[in-house]
């Protein structure tokens, strides 16, 4: 078997190898330190939440 190039493939590649490798423990940690590296946001009220899920929206469209 050869081995996958995981810094090749984008996250959705990376989140499908995972999934249907679940015995892969190198691909599900390089699969979580690229989550690891992503900005958090935080909310602590609805308001705050509803702001932040529009402006993921918009972003999308």
């Amino acid at each position: 078997m050869t081995k996958a190039n995981y810094q090749a493939m984008s996250d959705a590649e990376l989140r499908d190898w995972v999934r249907y490798h679940p015995q892969d423990t190198e691909a599900f940690h390089t699969l979580m330190d690229r989550l690891d590296l992503r900005p958090k946001v935080i909310t602590r009220t609805d308001e705050e939440f509803a702001t932040e899920l529009q402006r993921r929206i918009s972003q999308a469209s």
